[in-house]
């Protein structure tokens, strides 16, 4: 803290002296303009129109720019000017960012009052559930991203997950309502006042934000559909609420569902076990709106590389909640043997953060990436030969598999000579073989090695020596997922597919916003947390 507060002290500093400076080259280097001056310049970019028009094409940002300002400067009523709609998107993009840095922007250009962004930020309600008005914009959106132009352009993903929020109650002025409570869809509701009636409870206030986000697979086509406010959600307040967006989303806005994405959570898993009871591993089920087609679940990639990393960093240290072949105490002596030879280091990247794990650096899925790599991993066969060999082995399927799922652009294999980062463009792609008869069995073939273990162990002993039951099952279920989809999605014609767009990285990133936007208060009220939704959704740059 001493530390973070004495660098929060030099950047003030550093800010003081800029603003200082820029003061200072106004005053010594600035020329006020007469109105004589002011119209010489106004007339000169006028004449101009033309030349400037044709060095930029119809319907581009820069064009609309300029004539919007030229539109401005001609109105003697300046309050009577209508802004073009990308001009209003960009502003409200800038100002989701930063207020005071619109502000600073409005200081020398002319752009949208903050009241004028105020009543496009709220044409739609902020409220938890379905909103009539939300959809619309989505669809649109949609059509915007031209996502109806081909048949593998309809199909998309749902992501959820749950966001922390402050406990608290605001009064809406529009709606007279107490904003804050507990509010889930009609089923969830029902069955929500049911319980409170039986267990003669009070209504509670909500701990977490539930957000549901639609993500195009074959563009780059994001939108939140929804939230709920929640104290917790289980699986049976869960199941109503993803299938009510389903029929949303194949009914009303005529798109396909291919997959739902969410983190390990327990009322994940038991969401995805309500659709089959024979004790096997749920990775599908048939969609009730065609049931020529699957609804396919994903366990989110990086969520899985941290809990791996978590276990295997808790083999006999930290925790010691793991006892599993594959040592953590390997790294611990790999990082300290390069501190001894801080010259001849085999893994500069390798730090005490690494090391040393914290609550906050568990959730670090770089972190988790660094330690489960191929250079980790060459670094302990070179430094202690064949005692690591098991070790190595667990940390080069990990990478191998996450590099396949992590898949972002087309040129990234390229540039970064990886070809497991390479983009799918065919059903019999060699790392989708890998992933069905190697990987998958490699959790197989440990499990029967464990079970082949001389000694007398117990079923609690036997599962401490492997990864943990969740982990590995979140392991098959995306895998399997990701196989079918990716050869379902080769076959109606795709032409590439980034597995990146599997995971739930842009609704952690919005998490993400929504608290940054409340600078110290980093954990808003339902009240804020939807406002800033709703001015996030309405600021998405459009092309």
């Amino acid at each position: 803290n001493r530390q973070l507060n004495k660098q929060v002290r030099y950047y003030k500093e550093r800010i003081e002296l800029f603003r200082r400076k820029a003061n200072s080259l106004f005053h010594r280097d600035g020329a006020n303009l007469s109105e004589v001056d002011h119209s010489d310049i106004s007339k000169l970019i006028e004449e101009c129109e033309s030349n400037i028009c044709e060095q930029f094409e119809e319907g581009s940002f820069k064009r609309i720019f300029f004539e919007q300002q030229l539109k401005y400067n001609s109105l003697r009523d300046k309050h009577g000017m209508r802004w073009h709609p990308t001009i209003i998107r960009w502003c409200l993009y800038i100002k989701s960012r930063s207020a005071k840095a619109y502000e600073g922007i409005r200081a020398f250009l002319p752009l949208p009052s903050s009241r004028t962004l105020y009543d496009y930020t709220h044409f739609t309600e902020t409220a938890v559930g379905f909103q009539n008005k939300v959809i619309e914009q989505m669809c649109k959106h949609a059509k915007n991203k031209n996502l109806y132009s081909s048949e593998h352009g309809k199909y998309v993903g749902l992501l959820q997950d749950e966001v922390k929020i402050k406990s608290d109650l605001v009064y809406n002025k529009h709606t007279g309502e107490l904003v804050g409570y507990v509010n889930l869809n009609n089923v969830s509701n029902e069955l929500q006042s049911l319980e409170e009636s039986i267990n003669e409870g009070s209504s509670q206030i909500a701990k977490y934000l539930l957000v549901l986000m639609v993500r195009g697979i074959s563009s780059d086509f994001k939108y939140i559909l929804a939230s709920f406010a929640t104290s917790g959600i289980t699986a049976d307040f869960l199941y109503p609420i993803l299938w009510e967006a389903t029929e949303v989303i194949e009914v009303v806005a005529e798109l396909k569902l291919l997959f739902i994405c969410c983190d390990g959570a327990s009322p994940n898993r038991r969401f995805f076990e309500m659709h089959d009871f024979n004790n096997k591993t749920v990775y599908k089920t048939r969609n009730p709106f065609d049931v020529d087609r699957y609804i396919y679940f994903i366990s989110d990639p990086p969520h899985l590389l941290k809990t791996a990393r978590n276990c295997f960093s808790n083999s006999q240290a930290h925790f010691h909640s793991r006892n599993m072949w594959n040592k953590n105490t390997y790294i611990i002596r790999l990082y300290q043997n390069d501190c001894e030879e801080p010259r001849y280091r085999l893994c500069p990247k390798l730090k005490l953060a690494h090391i040393e794990l914290t609550p906050f650096s568990r959730m670090n899925v770089s972190l988790a990436a660094q330690v489960m790599s191929n250079t980790v991993s060459l670094a302990l066969s070179h430094r202690f030969g064949e005692e690591v060999s098991a070790t190595c082995e667990l940390l080069n399927y990990v990478n191998k598999w996450f590099d396949i799922m992590n898949t972002k652009n087309l040129f990234e294999a390229n540039r970064k000579l990886n070809p497991n980062l390479a983009a799918f463009t065919s059903g019999l792609d060699d790392r989708l073989i890998w992933l069905q008869r190697n990987f998958l069995q490699y959790f197989e073939n440990w499990k029967a090695k464990v079970d082949q273990r001389p000694g007398n162990y117990s079923q609690l002993e036997k599962s401490k020596m492997q990864l943990s039951h969740q982990t590995i099952k979140g392991f098959k279920i995306t895998t399997m997922s990701t196989i079918e989809c990716v050869k379902f999605l080769i076959q109606i014609g795709t032409p590439f597919i980034l597995t990146s767009h599997f995971n739930q990285d842009p609704l952690e990133q919005m998490f993400s916003h929504l608290r940054h936007k409340g600078g110290a208060n980093d954990n808003p009220t339902v009240h804020e947390a939807l406002h800033t939704i709703i001015i996030c959704e309405q600021s998405v740059p459009r092309h």
